[in-house]
């Protein structure tokens, strides 16, 4: 079917349907088409006409564009192990809708990049994890010395990736219980997306670790999950930098540490026993205090630290509305999404000029 702005994507309407965490027989009921015609829409089987186009686009909160966008709809992420993992707790639904939206953002990313040639400032080095296999470490240190980053801690993170040319953008996916995704789609930088409701210290060790996804996975293997924990690990907090530091390691040394090294108690317990700074017992008694002290589950408020800010993405909406004049009706039609929605999704402020004019 064809459309004023396009050809008629069947795959669209299941894509948003999921992304708004509706099923088929919840859209039925919001819009008086039956199941059965939905069904059939959503698999391509059965032509929309105009009427039902525009009473999906009410009952799903989108303009009719949606439908026919050039973008493609994307699966979950290759590292997207603690989706599968928590399968059982969350349900599919809420992984679908999680998903759903990552994929609107994927193409939301591609728009914006159109208008942009970005460049750079760092290398972004690539590793054959077979050929690292038990020499993760390694890679960690070679990624670093590209960077020419100081010895010590990663004072921030997110600078040191959006200079790499990737794209982070937090999302909330607090209710599938998952930290992190990355994507590496042709003809697109890599993109990272994290929950944005995690504690500071947890979004930095989830963005290390899909940084070594993007470093060192291209394919899904086995042992991914485990190379990019240990990645992060040994990027965050180098063997011959924290070493001397964890000498007569306690949970108060912990406590000391994390705003410094800007990690989380439970990680610096890890690095400790993984760099042979504690043995098995004292790690196991560490982690029963952490759970007596309740601190498995929170730890303590004091030792909290500001979360980083990504940029990229936000300069990528200002190019556009500052540079190139875009207002609220101008990127409705670009990103096929209301202005409300495209505002709660990239935290877009009256103050940035984009107050719609009625």
């Amino acid at each position: 079917m064809a459309l004023r702005n396009g050809i008629f994507r069947p795959e669209m309407v299941g894509l948003r349907r999921r992304m708004v965490g509706l099923s088929q027989a919840e859209l039925q009921a919001a819009t008086g088409i039956s199941q059965g015609l939905i069904s059939k829409i959503e698999q391509g089987l059965k032509e929309p006409n105009e009427e039902h186009l525009n009473k999906f686009a009410a009952a799903l909160n989108c303009l009719p564009s949606f439908f026919s966008q050039a973008e493609r709809e994307y699966g979950p992420p290759i590292s997207a192990h603690p989706m599968y993992r928590k399968k059982a707790s969350v349900g599919q639904k809420v992984l679908d809708k999680v998903i759903a939206e990552l994929s609107v953002r994927l193409g939301h990313a591609r728009v914006l990049l159109q208008s942009v040639d970005m460049e750079p400032e760092l290398p972004l080095p690539e590793y054959d994890s077979d050929e690292f296999a038990g020499r993760i470490e390694e890679v960690a240190s070679m990624v670093r010395r590209a960077w020419y980053m100081p010895h010590g801690p990663v004072r921030s993170l997110v600078e040191y990736v959006e200079r790499a040319g990737i794209l982070v953008i937090f999302t909330e996916m607090e209710s599938a219980r998952i930290d992190g995704a990355s994507y590496r789609v042709a003809g697109m930088p890599p993109v990272i997306f994290l929950n944005k409701n995690m504690p500071a210290d947890r979004m930095r060790f989830s963005m290390a670790h899909e940084l070594g996804h993007i470093v060192m996975h291209r394919i899904p293997s086995p042992d991914m999950e485990q190379q990019a924990d240990e990645f992060a690990a040994a990027f965050l907090m180098p063997k011959e930098d924290i070493a001397p530091e964890l000498s007569g390691f306690s949970l108060a040394k912990a406590a000391q540490l994390k705003p410094y090294w800007k990690v989380s108690m439970g990680a610096l317990i890890v690095r400790a026993k993984t760099i042979g700074k504690i043995d098995q017992g004292t790690y196991s008694w560490l982690w029963r205090q952490m759970a007596i002290n309740g601190y498995r589950t929170k730890e303590p408020a004091v030792l909290d630290f500001a979360p980083e800010k990504a940029t990229l993405a936000a300069a990528l909406i200002a190019n556009l509305t500052d540079n190139m004049g875009y207002g609220p009706q101008d990127l409705e039609q670009a990103l096929h999404l209301t202005y409300s929605e495209l505002a709660a999704m990239y935290d877009l402020r009256p103050a940035m000029g984009l107050r719609r004019v009625k």
